[in-house]
Protein backbone atom coordinates (compact mmCIF):
# COMPACT_ATOMS: atom_id res chain seq x y z
CA UNK A 1 0.00 0.00 0.00
CA UNK A 2 1.25 3.25 -1.22
CA UNK A 3 0.50 7.08 -0.15
CA UNK A 4 0.68 10.31 -2.73
CA UNK A 5 4.29 11.55 -1.99
CA UNK A 6 5.58 13.23 0.28
CA UNK A 7 3.69 16.59 -0.04
CA UNK A 8 0.04 14.61 -0.35
CA UNK A 9 0.85 12.71 2.56
CA UNK A 10 1.56 16.00 4.89
CA UNK A 11 -1.65 17.33 3.53
CA UNK A 12 -3.46 14.51 4.07
CA UNK A 13 -2.21 13.43 7.56
CA UNK A 14 -3.60 14.60 11.18
CA UNK A 15 -1.25 12.82 13.82
CA UNK A 16 0.64 12.72 16.70
CA UNK A 17 0.82 11.07 20.00
CA UNK A 18 -0.48 10.60 23.39
CA UNK A 19 0.67 7.12 25.20
CA UNK A 20 0.64 8.78 28.88
CA UNK A 21 -1.43 11.06 30.72
CA UNK A 22 -1.31 12.58 33.64
CA UNK A 23 -3.15 14.80 36.35
CA UNK A 24 -2.37 18.30 37.68
CA UNK A 25 -1.84 19.98 41.06
CA UNK A 26 -1.31 23.47 42.30
CA UNK A 27 -2.90 25.02 45.53
CA UNK A 28 -6.00 27.17 44.61
CA UNK A 29 -5.03 30.52 45.39
CA UNK A 30 -2.46 29.70 42.16
CA UNK A 31 -5.64 29.06 40.25
CA UNK A 32 -6.06 32.34 38.62
CA UNK A 33 -2.65 32.61 37.37
CA UNK A 34 -1.77 28.91 37.19
CA UNK A 35 -2.96 26.15 34.13
CA UNK A 36 -6.02 24.47 36.15
CA UNK A 37 -6.10 20.77 37.35
CA UNK A 38 -7.55 19.79 33.51
CA UNK A 39 -5.36 21.31 31.84
CA UNK A 40 -2.72 19.82 33.05
CA UNK A 41 -4.26 16.32 32.92
CA UNK A 42 -3.21 16.10 29.59
CA UNK A 43 0.56 14.91 29.18
CA UNK A 44 2.10 17.54 27.33
CA UNK A 45 5.13 15.56 25.44
CA UNK A 46 2.27 13.57 24.27
CA UNK A 47 0.44 16.91 22.60
CA UNK A 48 -2.08 17.74 25.06
CA UNK A 49 -2.61 20.98 26.32
CA UNK A 50 0.89 23.29 26.14
CA UNK A 51 3.23 24.57 28.77
CA UNK A 52 2.48 28.79 29.57
CA UNK A 53 4.37 31.48 27.96
CA UNK A 54 8.01 31.56 28.84
CA UNK A 55 7.41 28.50 31.20
CA UNK A 56 10.43 25.54 30.69
CA UNK A 57 9.44 21.98 31.82
CA UNK A 58 13.12 19.67 31.72
CA UNK A 59 11.87 16.25 32.58
CA UNK A 60 14.72 13.42 32.66
CA UNK A 61 13.36 10.13 32.10
CA UNK A 62 14.27 6.15 31.35
CA UNK A 63 12.95 3.72 29.53
CA UNK A 64 13.07 0.13 29.30
CA UNK A 65 11.60 -2.57 27.08
CA UNK A 66 11.82 -6.29 26.45
CA UNK A 67 11.57 -8.12 23.14
CA UNK A 68 11.28 -12.07 23.16
CA UNK A 69 10.72 -14.58 20.05
CA UNK A 70 11.07 -17.97 19.47
CA UNK A 71 11.51 -19.32 16.05
CA UNK A 72 11.23 -22.84 14.43
CA UNK A 73 13.20 -22.94 10.98
CA UNK A 74 12.81 -25.95 8.80
CA UNK A 75 15.27 -26.39 6.09
CA UNK A 76 13.72 -29.02 4.09
CA UNK A 77 10.42 -30.30 3.13
CA UNK A 78 7.45 -32.30 4.63
CA UNK A 79 5.58 -35.77 3.95
CA UNK A 80 1.93 -35.94 4.96
CA UNK A 81 2.62 -33.07 7.97
CA UNK A 82 4.41 -35.48 10.39
CA UNK A 83 7.60 -36.86 8.95
CA UNK A 84 10.05 -33.67 8.79
CA UNK A 85 13.26 -34.40 5.28
CA UNK A 86 15.86 -31.60 6.31
CA UNK A 87 17.47 -29.67 8.95
CA UNK A 88 15.10 -28.25 12.08
CA UNK A 89 16.58 -25.41 13.96
CA UNK A 90 15.22 -23.90 16.62
CA UNK A 91 15.78 -20.33 17.67
CA UNK A 92 14.90 -18.05 20.67
CA UNK A 93 15.99 -14.17 20.43
CA UNK A 94 16.03 -11.71 22.70
CA UNK A 95 16.25 -7.95 22.87
CA UNK A 96 17.01 -5.63 25.61
CA UNK A 97 16.92 -1.72 25.58
CA UNK A 98 17.59 0.57 28.49
CA UNK A 99 17.08 4.09 27.31
CA UNK A 100 17.77 7.22 29.22
CA UNK A 101 16.25 10.35 27.81
CA UNK A 102 16.04 14.18 28.97
CA UNK A 103 12.89 16.14 27.43
CA UNK A 104 12.91 20.32 27.46
CA UNK A 105 9.56 21.99 26.99
CA UNK A 106 9.32 25.49 26.32
CA UNK A 107 6.00 27.76 25.80
CA UNK A 108 7.24 30.45 23.22
CA UNK A 109 3.58 31.77 23.62
CA UNK A 110 0.67 30.21 25.64
CA UNK A 111 -0.38 28.88 22.39
CA UNK A 112 2.97 27.34 20.92
CA UNK A 113 5.20 25.29 22.52
CA UNK A 114 8.68 24.17 21.16
CA UNK A 115 10.44 20.84 22.47
CA UNK A 116 12.96 18.34 22.18
CA UNK A 117 14.01 15.07 23.15
CA UNK A 118 17.71 13.56 22.69
CA UNK A 119 17.36 9.54 24.13
CA UNK A 120 20.66 7.84 24.69
CA UNK A 121 20.64 3.47 24.26
CA UNK A 122 21.87 0.42 25.80
CA UNK A 123 21.28 -2.27 24.10
CA UNK A 124 21.31 -6.07 24.42
CA UNK A 125 20.15 -8.50 21.87
CA UNK A 126 21.27 -12.55 22.46
CA UNK A 127 20.26 -15.34 20.05
CA UNK A 128 20.06 -19.10 21.12
CA UNK A 129 20.38 -21.97 18.52
CA UNK A 130 19.65 -25.33 19.32
CA UNK A 131 20.54 -27.29 15.74
CA UNK A 132 22.31 -31.40 16.08
CA UNK A 133 21.32 -31.74 19.70
CA UNK A 134 23.25 -28.78 20.58
CA UNK A 135 22.62 -25.08 21.80
CA UNK A 136 24.82 -22.45 20.22
CA UNK A 137 24.08 -18.22 21.88
CA UNK A 138 25.58 -15.00 20.45
CA UNK A 139 25.30 -12.11 22.77
CA UNK A 140 26.32 -8.57 21.16
CA UNK A 141 25.97 -5.19 23.58
CA UNK A 142 26.64 -1.39 22.06
CA UNK A 143 25.52 1.76 23.10
CA UNK A 144 25.04 5.10 21.53
CA UNK A 145 23.22 8.54 21.28
CA UNK A 146 19.54 8.23 19.84
CA UNK A 147 18.53 9.80 17.53
CA UNK A 148 17.17 13.35 18.32
CA UNK A 149 13.66 14.60 17.78
CA UNK A 150 12.53 18.43 17.74
CA UNK A 151 9.18 19.67 17.18
CA UNK A 152 6.60 22.42 17.40
CA UNK A 153 2.89 21.78 19.30
CA UNK A 154 0.01 24.47 18.52
CA UNK A 155 -2.54 24.90 20.70
CA UNK A 156 -5.48 25.39 17.67
CA UNK A 157 -8.81 24.93 19.35
CA UNK A 158 -9.75 25.45 23.34
CA UNK A 159 -12.19 23.45 24.80
CA UNK A 160 -15.81 24.76 25.45
CA UNK A 161 -19.02 23.54 26.00
CA UNK A 162 -19.03 20.74 22.89
CA UNK A 163 -15.80 21.20 21.80
CA UNK A 164 -12.85 19.87 22.21
CA UNK A 165 -8.97 21.02 22.66
CA UNK A 166 -7.27 20.46 19.64
CA UNK A 167 -3.59 20.54 19.81
CA UNK A 168 -1.83 20.17 16.25
CA UNK A 169 1.89 19.27 15.90
CA UNK A 170 5.35 19.40 13.55
CA UNK A 171 7.84 17.14 14.09
CA UNK A 172 11.75 16.36 12.78
CA UNK A 173 13.74 13.37 13.22
CA UNK A 174 17.77 13.26 12.85
CA UNK A 175 19.92 11.04 12.42
CA UNK A 176 22.65 11.34 15.23
CA UNK A 177 22.09 7.48 16.28
CA UNK A 178 24.15 5.12 15.24
CA UNK A 179 23.14 3.81 11.69
CA UNK A 180 22.14 0.07 10.81
CA UNK A 181 24.53 0.40 7.93
CA UNK A 182 28.20 -0.78 7.32
CA UNK A 183 27.71 -2.46 11.11
CA UNK A 184 30.99 -4.51 11.86
CA UNK A 185 30.51 -8.05 11.97
CA UNK A 186 32.22 -11.43 12.60
CA UNK A 187 32.17 -14.88 11.46
CA UNK A 188 31.19 -17.36 14.28
CA UNK A 189 31.70 -20.91 14.02
CA UNK A 190 28.43 -22.50 15.47
CA UNK A 191 26.69 -24.84 13.90
CA UNK A 192 23.99 -22.36 12.15
CA UNK A 193 27.42 -20.69 10.94
CA UNK A 194 27.56 -17.16 9.15
CA UNK A 195 28.41 -13.33 10.10
CA UNK A 196 27.59 -12.12 13.26
CA UNK A 197 26.88 -8.39 14.30
CA UNK A 198 29.61 -7.02 16.65
CA UNK A 199 27.44 -3.64 17.21
CA UNK A 200 24.17 -2.85 17.06
CA UNK A 201 21.96 0.38 15.43
CA UNK A 202 20.76 3.65 18.19
CA UNK A 203 19.06 5.38 15.23
CA UNK A 204 17.16 4.58 12.13
CA UNK A 205 19.75 6.08 9.47
CA UNK A 206 17.26 8.34 8.21
CA UNK A 207 15.74 11.78 8.74
CA UNK A 208 12.17 12.04 9.20
CA UNK A 209 9.32 14.63 9.86
CA UNK A 210 6.05 13.85 11.43
CA UNK A 211 2.47 15.70 11.23
CA UNK A 212 -0.33 15.20 14.10
CA UNK A 213 -3.14 16.08 16.01
CA UNK A 214 -4.58 15.46 19.50
CA UNK A 215 -8.23 15.82 20.74
CA UNK A 216 -8.96 15.84 24.07
CA UNK A 217 -12.44 16.59 25.97
CA UNK A 218 -13.01 16.86 30.02
CA UNK A 219 -15.56 14.29 31.29
CA UNK A 220 -14.94 15.55 34.88
CA UNK A 221 -12.86 13.88 36.64
CA UNK A 222 -11.48 12.21 33.79
CA UNK A 223 -10.53 13.28 30.10
CA UNK A 224 -11.19 11.37 27.26
CA UNK A 225 -8.82 12.04 24.25
CA UNK A 226 -8.10 10.64 20.63
CA UNK A 227 -4.49 11.20 18.47
CA UNK A 228 -3.55 10.78 14.99
CA UNK A 229 -0.23 10.85 13.56
CA UNK A 230 1.86 10.22 9.93
CA UNK A 231 5.26 9.69 9.56
CA UNK A 232 7.56 10.13 6.71
CA UNK A 233 11.19 8.85 6.44
CA UNK A 234 13.44 10.44 3.58
CA UNK A 235 15.01 8.57 0.78
CA UNK A 236 18.78 7.88 1.49
CA UNK A 237 22.03 5.92 -0.37
CA UNK A 238 23.67 5.03 3.04
CA UNK A 239 26.58 3.48 -0.10
CA UNK A 240 28.24 0.00 0.47
CA UNK A 241 25.79 -1.33 -2.43
CA UNK A 242 22.64 -0.32 -0.32
CA UNK A 243 21.96 1.82 -3.46
CA UNK A 244 18.54 3.95 -2.85
CA UNK A 245 16.93 3.06 0.78
CA UNK A 246 13.77 4.50 1.86
CA UNK A 247 11.87 2.87 5.16
CA UNK A 248 8.39 2.70 5.08
CA UNK A 249 6.43 5.42 6.31
CA UNK A 250 3.92 4.86 9.04
CA UNK A 251 0.46 5.95 10.40
CA UNK A 252 -0.26 5.64 14.05
CA UNK A 253 -3.81 5.72 16.27
CA UNK A 254 -4.19 6.32 19.25
CA UNK A 255 -7.56 6.14 22.47
CA UNK A 256 -7.70 6.84 26.06
CA UNK A 257 -8.36 8.49 29.30
CA UNK A 258 -6.72 10.44 32.24
CA UNK A 259 -8.55 9.26 35.45
CA UNK A 260 -8.33 11.88 38.30
CA UNK A 261 -8.08 10.84 41.94
CA UNK A 262 -7.62 13.33 43.39
CA UNK A 263 -5.34 16.86 42.76
CA UNK A 264 -2.14 15.05 43.38
CA UNK A 265 -2.54 11.17 41.70
CA UNK A 266 -4.40 10.39 38.23
CA UNK A 267 -4.08 7.02 36.62
CA UNK A 268 -4.11 6.83 32.82
CA UNK A 269 -5.05 4.00 30.37
CA UNK A 270 -4.34 4.24 26.79
CA UNK A 271 -4.27 2.27 23.02
CA UNK A 272 -1.71 2.64 20.70
CA UNK A 273 -1.34 1.06 17.24
CA UNK A 274 0.88 2.16 14.42
CA UNK A 275 1.01 0.43 10.78
CA UNK A 276 4.60 0.57 9.28
CA UNK A 277 4.51 0.41 5.64
CA UNK A 278 7.05 -1.59 3.23
CA UNK A 279 10.59 -0.53 2.83
CA UNK A 280 11.69 0.05 -0.94
CA UNK A 281 15.26 -0.42 -2.19
CA UNK A 282 15.87 0.83 -5.47
CA UNK A 283 12.38 2.09 -5.91
CA UNK A 284 10.92 -2.27 -5.13
CA UNK A 285 9.45 -2.95 -2.34
CA UNK A 286 10.97 -5.21 0.30
CA UNK A 287 8.94 -8.46 1.33
CA UNK A 288 8.30 -9.07 5.03
CA UNK A 289 9.04 -5.11 5.81
CA UNK A 290 6.18 -4.15 7.15
CA UNK A 291 4.82 -4.24 10.73
CA UNK A 292 2.05 -3.72 13.06
CA UNK A 293 2.58 -2.23 16.36
CA UNK A 294 -0.03 -2.11 18.65
CA UNK A 295 0.08 -2.25 22.44
CA UNK A 296 -1.54 -1.24 25.93
CA UNK A 297 -0.32 1.19 28.39
CA UNK A 298 -1.59 1.79 31.61
CA UNK A 299 -0.14 5.11 33.58
CA UNK A 300 0.20 6.55 37.16
CA UNK A 301 1.12 10.16 38.04
CA UNK A 302 1.75 11.82 41.49
CA UNK A 303 2.79 15.42 42.38
CA UNK A 304 5.77 15.08 44.58
CA UNK A 305 5.68 18.96 44.98
CA UNK A 306 4.01 22.17 43.25
CA UNK A 307 7.00 21.96 40.55
CA UNK A 308 7.63 18.06 40.64
CA UNK A 309 6.24 15.24 39.84
CA UNK A 310 6.68 11.43 38.87
CA UNK A 311 5.23 9.50 36.20
CA UNK A 312 5.45 5.96 35.60
CA UNK A 313 4.02 3.98 32.65
CA UNK A 314 3.63 0.39 31.39
CA UNK A 315 3.23 -0.65 28.19
CA UNK A 316 2.06 -3.98 26.89
CA UNK A 317 2.33 -5.89 23.63
CA UNK A 318 -0.41 -7.24 21.24
CA UNK A 319 0.87 -8.10 18.28
CA UNK A 320 4.24 -10.12 17.63
CA UNK A 321 5.82 -6.67 16.26
CA UNK A 322 5.77 -4.98 19.60
CA UNK A 323 7.90 -5.21 22.28
CA UNK A 324 6.73 -7.45 25.02
CA UNK A 325 6.85 -5.07 27.76
CA UNK A 326 8.13 -1.79 28.43
CA UNK A 327 8.65 0.45 31.24
CA UNK A 328 9.20 4.09 31.41
CA UNK A 329 9.75 6.43 34.84
CA UNK A 330 9.57 10.29 34.05
CA UNK A 331 10.68 12.92 36.52
CA UNK A 332 8.92 16.38 34.83
CA UNK A 333 10.19 19.45 36.79
CA UNK A 334 8.55 22.90 35.84
CA UNK A 335 10.80 26.19 36.02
Amino acid sequence: MRLMGFAGKLGVSFLVMCLTVAVAYGEEQEKAKAPTPRQETIDVEKGGVLVQKRKLIVEPGVQYSHTSRARLAINGFTILQAIVLGKIVSEDVKKDVIMPFINLRYGITDNLQFEMKVPYLFRRDREAYESNSETHEYTVRDNDIGDIEAGLYYHLVQERENVPDVVINLKGKSRTGKDPYDLETEYVGTADGGEKLKELPTGSGHYGVSVGVTVAKTSDPAVLFGTLAYYYNFERNPGHGYGDVKPGDSIEIGLGMAYALNEKLSTSLSYQQRYYFKTEQNGKELADTDFNVASVNFGVNHAITERVSVSVSVGVGLTNDAADTTVEIRLPIRF
